[in-house]
């Protein structure tokens, strides 16, 4: 590798990096928004670096402004599963946490691995992220808002506001979703992918929309036990000797959105998706879990069968995974 290895810490926030030049170590901290990635540049244009191989965890639309914009400047630009740098870090021993300190780990893991180049994402699927973001606020508003009427007291025009703001984040939800709509049908490849998520029971429009936008492609997530874990839905049991030995729950160290947009349809999928329902009557006979631990199992599923269609690109067949 001749461009120097730049590693990344990516936060909402901010950006940590770290940079070895002319062996020495180089951390500096920039706001993670375009003011911020301009900056970034100019400092590693201050030290005469046309070219460096910059390496970020994916963690969905807070890395991908800063991706862009390097990759866009001609730079080397690599987007890993956060698996892999927490099982380097694991292997140097490294036993503190800090967004500095990851980005050092990071910068290591390019010298060390070599990790290959990020394609960045298509313009329908940077529309397609930028629209579930703004979806997000939407609802996010719309479920304060309705709280909001329960304590505005009896006053009419109180009354009256918030219901004329809720109608109109209803409105505007509604316009949202028949955009996302639409610029899924308008690109064959995440019309595709779309379609796909589709045949699974319990998978609609909206969650099919969730996924497109915050799972990395199989191409970054290589299995589908790697997919569990970025949504944070993989098992972490606490135990130490005899002295501790804490019940096991999820690790909730991934993306939170996929999470909670898997959460609704899972509970429908438990009715009427024949895999899923077969396998929470299994736990339920066994009797060893919670009816929470169980909902989560399903959701566990349900990404599963969801990562397992686009990394199969074939439709979903209940009799094909029932004999698997």
């Amino acid at each position: 590798m001749n461009e120097p290895a730049l590693g990344i810490d990516v936060s909402k926030d901010t950006l940590d990096v770290s940079i070895i030049i002319r062996s020495k170590i180089r951390a500096l901290q920039f706001a993670n928004s375009p003011e911020g990635w301009r900056s970034l540049g100019a400092w590693l244009r201050q030290y005469n670096i046309p070219r460096v191989h910059a390496c970020l965890e994916a963690t969905g639309r807070y890395s991908l402004g800063v991706a862009l914009a390097l990759h866009d400047a001609g730079h080397v630009v690599s987007v890993v599963n956060p698996a892999q740098i927490r099982d380097f870090a694991r292997s140097k021993l490294g036993r503190n946490k800090t967004d500095k300190v990851d980005s050092t780990y990071i910068r290591d893991y390019v010298v060390a691995c070599a990790p290959p180049a990020w394609i960045p994402p298509s313009p329908a699927l940077r529309r397609l992220c930028d629209l579930r973001t703004m979806r997000d606020g939407f609802v996010a508003s719309h479920v304060e808002w309705r709280n909001r009427v329960s304590s505005a007291g009896d006053d009419p025009i109180a009354l009256q506001l918030a219901q004329a703001t809720i109608a109109h984040l209803q409105l505007q939800i509604a316009a949202v979703d028949k955009a996302i709509a639409q610029t899924i049908d308008e690109d064959d490849e995440l019309r595709g992918k779309r379609d796909l998520l589709l045949s699974i029971n319990g998978v609609g429009e909206t969650l099919a929309a969730v996924i497109l936008a915050e799972l990395p492609t199989p191409e970054l997530l290589k299995s589908s036990a790697q997919a569990v874990a970025y949504a944070g839905l993989n098992p972490r049991r606490y135990q130490s000797g005899t002295s501790l030995n804490l019940p096991t729950r999820i690790s909730k160290i991934g993306n939170a959105k996929l999470r909670t947009a898997l959460f609704m349809p899972a509970m429908a999928a438990m009715r009427h998706n024949p895999i899923i329902a077969a396998m929470v009557q299994r736990l339920r006979q066994k009797g060893r879990l919670k009816g929470k631990q169980i909902v989560i199992a399903a959701m566990r599923k349900l990404l599963v069968l969801c990562f397992g269609v686009l990394k199969t690109r074939k439709s979903f067949e209940p009799n094909f995974h029932n004999a698997n």
